[in-house]
C-alpha cells in the first residue's frame, strides 16, 4: 500500500515535468486520493494557466467525482489565496468539498505564506504540512530567486582531476561525449546562456543544444569593451544573442543581436541579473570562464553550480573555480564525476 511519502513524491514528480513553461511561477504538483487510491493528479503546466490543484480535481473521471469530497489532497507547494491570472486554488478546494490537504512546504510568496492555511481550517478543513520539507524546498529553489527579480543562477564547468578548467589560450576538451550531451539538455531546460569574452574569443562556442532535442537558450556574452572579432560564431551566425559591454550600445552586426551597456563596478552582477529577469530569463546556466564564474561567486549571486570532474589530469594550466556550497548529488557518467551543489542560502538573496 503506498504512504503519503509515496504520495508526496508523486506530486514532486508531476511538478517536474512542466521544465520551463511556468517562468517565474514555482513548479507545482497534486495527487487527489481517495481510499489509498489516485484518482486524480495533475501539474501546473505553464505560465498564466489553472495551478495543480485545479488539474487534478479536474482529470477525476465523471464516475469518480462523487469521491472528490472524500478525498485528501496533496500538493507540494501550499496552495495559493490570491486572485491573478487564475483564480485562489483555495476557492477550488473549498467548492469541491475536500476535508483534508496535505502539503509539503509554505509557499514564500509573502502574499500567501501559510495565509492559505488559515483560510482553509476556517472552513473546517484539516491541513498539514511539512512532508518530504527537505525535497519541497528544493523544488521551489527557482522560484525563490524569482521572487527577488532574478533568474535562478547554475554555474557549470568541467574539470581535469587536478582541479584545472583549461589551458591557457587553447580549447580544451575535458568532458566525455556523454557528458556534452548531458550538457545540452541542461541548455535545453533554461533561459538564457552566459559567457565571459575570454570563453567566446578562445573556445568560439555556439551555446546552443544540437545535441538534444530542445529550444536553444538566448545567449549572453560579456564583451566589456566590444571587441570580438565578427567573425566568431556568436556574432556571425543569426541566432539571438545578447552583448553585455561597458561602453555603450551600438547597432546590431546582424540579425538577432542586441546590445546593451552595463557599468563594470561593484554592482555589474547584480545590474545584469535585474536586467536579465525584465527581458525574461528566469533560469540562467553560466557555462564560463573563471573569471566570469569567480564574479558571480563573489557576489553571492548564484544558486546552484554542476561541476563534471574527468578522471584524468591536465597538470597545468587555468585553475577551476572553487565552489563551496552544500553538495546534493554526486552522479557518473562513465569516466566523469558530476557534482551538484547548492548555494549554502536557501535562493532568496535579491539583486535590489
Amino acid at each position: 500500500m503506498a504512504t503519503p511519502e509515496d504520495y508526496m513524491q508523486r506530486c514532486f514528480d508531476l511538478a517536474k515535468l512542466a521544465g520551463k513553461n511556468v517562468k517565474s511561477n514555482p513548479k507545482v504538483g497534486a495527487v487527489l486520493v481517495y481510499q489509498d487510491r489516485i484518482i486524480g493528479e495533475g501539474y501546473h503546466e505553464a505560465y498564466g494557466g489553472p495551478h495543480a490543484e485545479i488539474n487534478a480535481l479536474n482529470s477525476v473521471s465523471p464516475e469518480e467525482k462523487e469521491f472528490i469530497k472524500d478525498s485528501t489532497l496533496y500538493v507540494s507547494l501550499e496552495p495559493c489565496c490570491i486572485d491573478r491570472k487564475t483564480p485562489p486554488c483555495t476557492d477550488g478546494i473549498i467548492e469541491h468539498g475536500i476535508k483534508e490537504v496535505i502539503f509539503s512546504v509554505q509557499d514564500p510568496n509573502p502574499d500567501v505564506a501559510g495565509q492559505s492555511i488559515e483560510i482553509l481550517k476556517a472552513r473546517g478543513l484539516t491541513v498539514s504540512h511539512g512532508l518530504l520539507s527537505n525535497q519541497g524546498e528544493q523544488l521551489i529553489r527557482p522560484f525563490k530567486a524569482n521572487l527577488n527579480k532574478r533568474p535562478y543562477v547554475i554555474l557549470k564547468f568541467a574539470q581535469s582531476s587536478d582541479a584545472y578548467i583549461g589551458k591557457r589560450g587553447k580549447t580544451v576538451s575535458i568532458s566525455n561525449n556523454y557528458s556534452k550531451i548531458l550538457s545540452h539538455r541542461w541548455r535545453s531546460e533554461v533561459d538564457g546562456i552566459l559567457v565571459g569574452y575570454q570563453t567566446a574569443l578562445i573556445d568560439d562556442p555556439q551555446l546552443n543544444t544540437r545535441l538534444w532535442s530542445g529550444d536553444d537558450p538566448l545567449r549572453i556574452v560579456l564583451d566589456p569593451r566590444a571587441e570580438l572579432p565578427l567573425h566568431l560564431k556568436v556574432c556571425s551566425d543569426d541566432a539571438p544573442t545578447l552583448f553585455v559591454n561597458d561602453v555603450g550600445t551600438a547597432d546590431s552586426d546582424s540579425f538577432n543581436k542586441d546590445r546593451i551597456k552595463i557599468s563594470a563596478d561593484e554592482s555589474f552582477i547584480q545590474n545584469l541579473l535585474r536586467i536579465l529577469f525584465d527581458k525574461g530569463i528566469y533560469s540562467l546556466i553560466v557555462e564560463g570562464g573563471t573569471k566570469t564564474i569567480q564574479k558571480f561567486l563573489e557576489t553571492d549571486l548564484w544558486d546552484e553550480a554542476r561541476v563534471i570532474t574527468n578522471n584524468q589530469p591536465l597538470r597545468s594550466g587555468i585553475k577551476a573555480p572553487y565552489i563551496i556550497g552544500l553538495p546534493y548529488t554526486v552522479s557518473r557518467i562513465k569516466d566523469d564525476e558530476i557534482t551538484y551543489v547548492y548555494r549554502r542560502n536557501d535562493g532568496s538573496q535579491s539583486v535590489q
